[in-house]
Protein backbone atom coordinates (compact mmCIF):
# COMPACT_ATOMS: atom_id res chain seq x y z
CA UNK A 1 0.00 0.00 0.00
CA UNK A 2 2.84 2.41 0.05
CA UNK A 3 2.61 3.15 -3.78
CA UNK A 4 -0.74 5.24 -2.90
CA UNK A 5 1.10 7.27 -0.16
CA UNK A 6 3.34 9.82 -1.02
CA UNK A 7 6.41 10.18 1.01
CA UNK A 8 5.45 11.99 4.51
CA UNK A 9 2.21 10.62 5.03
CA UNK A 10 1.35 8.09 7.36
CA UNK A 11 -0.48 4.53 7.20
CA UNK A 12 -3.43 5.18 7.53
CA UNK A 13 -3.94 8.84 7.03
CA UNK A 14 -4.64 10.90 10.01
CA UNK A 15 -7.31 13.29 9.63
CA UNK A 16 -8.60 16.03 12.46
CA UNK A 17 -12.31 15.97 13.31
CA UNK A 18 -13.53 19.46 12.35
CA UNK A 19 -14.26 21.88 15.65
CA UNK A 20 -17.91 23.06 16.19
CA UNK A 21 -16.61 27.08 15.84
CA UNK A 22 -13.87 28.70 14.51
CA UNK A 23 -10.63 28.76 16.16
CA UNK A 24 -8.98 32.18 17.24
CA UNK A 25 -6.14 33.40 14.92
CA UNK A 26 -5.05 36.55 16.41
CA UNK A 27 -6.95 39.32 18.45
CA UNK A 28 -7.58 42.72 17.58
CA UNK A 29 -8.43 44.59 21.35
CA UNK A 30 -11.08 42.19 22.67
CA UNK A 31 -12.51 40.68 19.44
CA UNK A 32 -10.38 37.72 18.07
CA UNK A 33 -10.49 36.99 14.68
CA UNK A 34 -10.89 33.32 14.19
CA UNK A 35 -10.58 30.99 11.04
CA UNK A 36 -13.88 31.21 10.24
CA UNK A 37 -13.72 34.81 9.89
CA UNK A 38 -10.72 34.56 8.03
CA UNK A 39 -11.99 32.06 5.52
CA UNK A 40 -15.69 34.73 5.31
CA UNK A 41 -12.88 37.59 4.63
CA UNK A 42 -11.51 35.66 1.65
CA UNK A 43 -14.74 34.64 0.26
CA UNK A 44 -16.39 38.44 0.57
CA UNK A 45 -12.99 39.55 -1.62
CA UNK A 46 -13.77 36.46 -4.03
CA UNK A 47 -17.50 36.76 -4.34
CA UNK A 48 -16.66 40.69 -4.82
CA UNK A 49 -13.70 40.21 -6.74
CA UNK A 50 -16.00 38.71 -9.25
CA UNK A 51 -18.75 40.93 -9.68
CA UNK A 52 -16.61 43.78 -10.28
CA UNK A 53 -14.81 41.57 -13.21
CA UNK A 54 -18.42 40.68 -14.38
CA UNK A 55 -19.66 44.26 -14.43
CA UNK A 56 -16.35 46.71 -15.13
CA UNK A 57 -17.04 46.24 -19.08
CA UNK A 58 -20.46 45.87 -19.67
CA UNK A 59 -21.58 45.13 -22.55
CA UNK A 60 -24.98 44.70 -25.43
CA UNK A 61 -24.07 41.52 -26.32
CA UNK A 62 -22.28 40.53 -23.33
CA UNK A 63 -19.77 37.11 -22.93
CA UNK A 64 -17.94 35.34 -21.04
CA UNK A 65 -17.97 35.78 -17.29
CA UNK A 66 -20.59 38.98 -18.04
CA UNK A 67 -22.88 36.39 -19.40
CA UNK A 68 -23.06 33.62 -16.94
CA UNK A 69 -23.47 36.47 -14.14
CA UNK A 70 -26.31 37.61 -15.72
CA UNK A 71 -27.63 34.61 -16.33
CA UNK A 72 -27.59 33.73 -12.65
CA UNK A 73 -28.84 37.20 -11.44
CA UNK A 74 -31.85 36.78 -14.40
CA UNK A 75 -32.65 33.07 -12.72
CA UNK A 76 -32.78 34.46 -9.34
CA UNK A 77 -35.06 37.66 -10.62
CA UNK A 78 -37.62 34.91 -11.78
CA UNK A 79 -37.49 32.90 -8.98
CA UNK A 80 -38.18 35.88 -6.51
CA UNK A 81 -40.62 36.87 -8.47
CA UNK A 82 -42.43 34.03 -8.93
CA UNK A 83 -42.46 33.24 -5.11
CA UNK A 84 -43.04 37.17 -4.07
CA UNK A 85 -44.54 38.92 -7.27
CA UNK A 86 -43.49 41.42 -9.27
CA UNK A 87 -42.68 43.84 -6.03
CA UNK A 88 -40.80 41.31 -4.87
CA UNK A 89 -37.77 41.75 -6.72
CA UNK A 90 -37.02 44.89 -4.08
CA UNK A 91 -35.98 41.47 -2.02
CA UNK A 92 -33.58 40.05 -4.71
CA UNK A 93 -30.09 41.50 -3.11
CA UNK A 94 -30.45 39.84 0.54
CA UNK A 95 -31.95 36.77 -1.24
CA UNK A 96 -29.26 36.46 -3.99
CA UNK A 97 -26.25 37.80 -1.71
CA UNK A 98 -27.24 35.19 1.37
CA UNK A 99 -27.67 32.03 -1.29
CA UNK A 100 -24.43 33.09 -3.14
CA UNK A 101 -22.41 33.46 0.21
CA UNK A 102 -23.93 30.43 2.08
CA UNK A 103 -23.19 28.21 -1.29
CA UNK A 104 -19.72 29.14 -1.61
CA UNK A 105 -19.10 28.35 2.02
CA UNK A 106 -20.78 25.47 1.86
CA UNK A 107 -19.10 24.29 -1.24
CA UNK A 108 -16.16 25.38 0.75
CA UNK A 109 -16.69 22.60 3.47
CA UNK A 110 -16.66 20.08 0.82
CA UNK A 111 -13.37 20.62 0.09
CA UNK A 112 -11.86 18.29 2.70
CA UNK A 113 -8.25 19.60 3.10
CA UNK A 114 -9.90 23.03 3.63
CA UNK A 115 -11.26 21.50 6.72
CA UNK A 116 -7.94 20.24 7.97
CA UNK A 117 -5.91 23.66 7.50
CA UNK A 118 -5.63 25.49 10.42
CA UNK A 119 -6.03 28.62 9.26
CA UNK A 120 -9.36 27.96 7.41
CA UNK A 121 -12.58 27.07 8.17
CA UNK A 122 -16.15 27.52 6.21
CA UNK A 123 -18.14 30.17 7.71
CA UNK A 124 -21.37 28.34 7.44
CA UNK A 125 -19.60 25.43 10.03
CA UNK A 126 -19.82 28.21 12.43
CA UNK A 127 -22.75 28.47 14.18
CA UNK A 128 -21.82 32.39 15.03
CA UNK A 129 -21.85 33.14 11.28
CA UNK A 130 -25.21 31.58 10.56
CA UNK A 131 -26.39 33.24 13.49
CA UNK A 132 -25.68 36.18 12.67
CA UNK A 133 -27.26 36.05 8.88
CA UNK A 134 -30.09 34.78 11.03
CA UNK A 135 -30.57 38.17 13.32
CA UNK A 136 -29.45 40.16 10.28
CA UNK A 137 -32.41 38.52 8.22
CA UNK A 138 -35.22 39.08 11.02
CA UNK A 139 -33.93 42.46 11.41
CA UNK A 140 -34.60 43.33 8.08
CA UNK A 141 -37.86 41.61 7.60
CA UNK A 142 -38.70 43.14 10.72
CA UNK A 143 -38.56 46.68 9.42
CA UNK A 144 -39.90 46.13 6.15
CA UNK A 145 -43.12 44.59 8.03
CA UNK A 146 -42.96 47.90 10.29
CA UNK A 147 -42.16 50.45 6.84
CA UNK A 148 -45.10 48.66 5.13
CA UNK A 149 -47.89 48.94 8.02
CA UNK A 150 -46.42 51.23 10.59
CA UNK A 151 -47.72 50.80 14.29
CA UNK A 152 -50.33 48.35 13.14
CA UNK A 153 -47.62 46.08 12.84
CA UNK A 154 -47.60 44.61 16.01
CA UNK A 155 -51.48 43.83 16.30
CA UNK A 156 -49.86 40.45 14.57
CA UNK A 157 -48.58 39.60 18.01
CA UNK A 158 -50.46 41.73 20.34
CA UNK A 159 -54.15 41.70 19.03
CA UNK A 160 -56.52 43.04 21.92
CA UNK A 161 -59.92 42.76 19.08
CA UNK A 162 -61.18 39.67 20.42
CA UNK A 163 -62.08 41.48 23.71
CA UNK A 164 -65.19 42.92 22.14
CA UNK A 165 -66.39 39.66 21.98
CA UNK A 166 -66.08 38.76 25.30
CA UNK A 167 -63.10 37.86 27.82
CA UNK A 168 -62.97 34.23 26.21
CA UNK A 169 -62.16 35.60 22.56
CA UNK A 170 -60.07 38.22 23.89
CA UNK A 171 -57.81 35.79 25.86
CA UNK A 172 -58.02 33.41 22.74
CA UNK A 173 -56.40 36.32 20.40
CA UNK A 174 -53.84 37.45 23.05
CA UNK A 175 -52.63 33.72 23.20
CA UNK A 176 -52.47 33.62 19.47
CA UNK A 177 -50.37 36.41 19.28
CA UNK A 178 -47.70 35.35 21.76
CA UNK A 179 -47.90 31.72 19.88
CA UNK A 180 -46.76 33.92 17.04
CA UNK A 181 -43.99 36.05 18.31
CA UNK A 182 -42.38 33.00 19.74
CA UNK A 183 -42.61 31.65 16.67
CA UNK A 184 -40.75 34.40 14.71
CA UNK A 185 -38.01 34.44 17.99
CA UNK A 186 -37.47 31.22 17.25
CA UNK A 187 -36.81 31.21 13.44
CA UNK A 188 -33.54 32.80 14.33
CA UNK A 189 -32.70 29.45 15.72
CA UNK A 190 -33.97 26.74 13.48
CA UNK A 191 -32.18 28.97 10.69
CA UNK A 192 -28.84 28.20 12.86
CA UNK A 193 -29.22 25.34 13.68
CA UNK A 194 -30.30 23.39 10.44
CA UNK A 195 -27.82 25.39 8.25
CA UNK A 196 -25.11 24.93 10.70
CA UNK A 197 -25.61 21.15 11.75
CA UNK A 198 -25.85 20.37 7.76
CA UNK A 199 -22.47 21.49 7.05
CA UNK A 200 -20.52 20.50 10.19
CA UNK A 201 -22.20 16.80 9.66
CA UNK A 202 -21.03 17.09 6.34
CA UNK A 203 -17.23 17.86 6.91
CA UNK A 204 -17.17 15.39 10.01
CA UNK A 205 -18.58 12.64 7.43
CA UNK A 206 -16.41 13.29 4.73
CA UNK A 207 -13.49 13.05 7.42
CA UNK A 208 -14.65 9.86 9.04
CA UNK A 209 -15.57 8.29 5.43
CA UNK A 210 -11.79 9.46 4.11
CA UNK A 211 -9.89 8.12 7.67
CA UNK A 212 -12.05 4.48 7.34
CA UNK A 213 -11.71 4.26 3.73
CA UNK A 214 -7.89 5.37 3.86
CA UNK A 215 -7.19 6.71 0.28
CA UNK A 216 -8.88 10.30 0.73
CA UNK A 217 -9.59 10.30 -3.01
CA UNK A 218 -12.46 7.57 -2.59
CA UNK A 219 -14.44 9.47 -0.35
CA UNK A 220 -15.65 11.59 -3.45
CA UNK A 221 -19.04 9.91 -4.13
CA UNK A 222 -19.63 11.32 -0.39
CA UNK A 223 -18.46 14.34 -1.37
CA UNK A 224 -20.78 14.90 -4.37
CA UNK A 225 -23.56 13.98 -2.26
CA UNK A 226 -21.88 16.81 0.23
CA UNK A 227 -22.17 19.44 -2.42
CA UNK A 228 -25.95 18.92 -3.55
CA UNK A 229 -26.60 18.60 0.43
CA UNK A 230 -24.80 22.35 0.20
CA UNK A 231 -26.81 23.65 -2.84
CA UNK A 232 -30.04 22.19 -0.79
CA UNK A 233 -29.60 24.33 2.43
CA UNK A 234 -28.20 27.67 0.63
CA UNK A 235 -31.51 27.14 -1.16
CA UNK A 236 -33.74 26.57 1.96
CA UNK A 237 -32.02 29.21 3.90
CA UNK A 238 -32.49 32.26 1.07
CA UNK A 239 -36.12 30.78 0.37
CA UNK A 240 -37.01 30.60 4.05
CA UNK A 241 -35.81 34.53 4.84
CA UNK A 242 -37.59 35.47 1.48
CA UNK A 243 -40.48 33.88 2.38
CA UNK A 244 -40.37 35.87 6.03
CA UNK A 245 -40.71 39.12 4.41
CA UNK A 246 -43.97 37.90 2.29
CA UNK A 247 -45.71 37.27 5.60
CA UNK A 248 -44.06 40.45 7.42
CA UNK A 249 -45.74 42.71 4.92
CA UNK A 250 -49.08 40.40 4.16
CA UNK A 251 -51.27 42.60 6.99
CA UNK A 252 -53.52 40.53 9.30
CA UNK A 253 -55.59 43.37 9.82
CA UNK A 254 -58.27 43.68 7.29
CA UNK A 255 -59.56 47.17 8.03
CA UNK A 256 -55.53 48.06 7.56
CA UNK A 257 -54.71 46.20 4.43
CA UNK A 258 -57.52 48.42 2.43
CA UNK A 259 -55.51 51.83 3.14
CA UNK A 260 -52.16 50.95 4.15
CA UNK A 261 -50.66 50.54 0.94
CA UNK A 262 -51.87 50.57 -3.16
CA UNK A 263 -52.29 47.27 -5.24
CA UNK A 264 -48.80 47.94 -6.87
CA UNK A 265 -46.82 47.93 -4.09
CA UNK A 266 -48.09 45.07 -2.26
CA UNK A 267 -46.08 41.54 -2.60
CA UNK A 268 -48.87 39.20 -3.67
CA UNK A 269 -48.50 35.86 -2.01
CA UNK A 270 -48.76 32.34 -3.92
CA UNK A 271 -52.69 32.49 -2.77
CA UNK A 272 -53.54 35.45 -4.59
CA UNK A 273 -51.71 35.33 -7.83
CA UNK A 274 -51.14 31.56 -8.81
CA UNK A 275 -50.21 32.53 -11.78
CA UNK A 276 -47.22 34.16 -11.22
CA UNK A 277 -46.16 31.13 -9.32
CA UNK A 278 -46.51 29.32 -12.55
CA UNK A 279 -44.22 31.64 -14.76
Amino acid sequence: MDWLFPRGLTYPPQFEIPTLTGEPLFAIGPFAITNANFTMALLIALLTGLAILATRDMRERPGGLQNAVELLVQGLADFVTGIAGPGGRRYLPIFGTLFLFILFSNLLSVVIFAGQIPFLHAPTADYNTNFAMAVVAFVAYQIEGFRRHRLSYPKRWFNLSGFKDGPFFGGIFVLVGLIELFSELFRMLTLTLRLWGNVLGGEIMLVVMSALLFVPGLAIPFAGLEVFIGLVQAFIFSLLVLMYFVLAIESHDEGHEEGSHTDTDRVPSAERQPESVAA
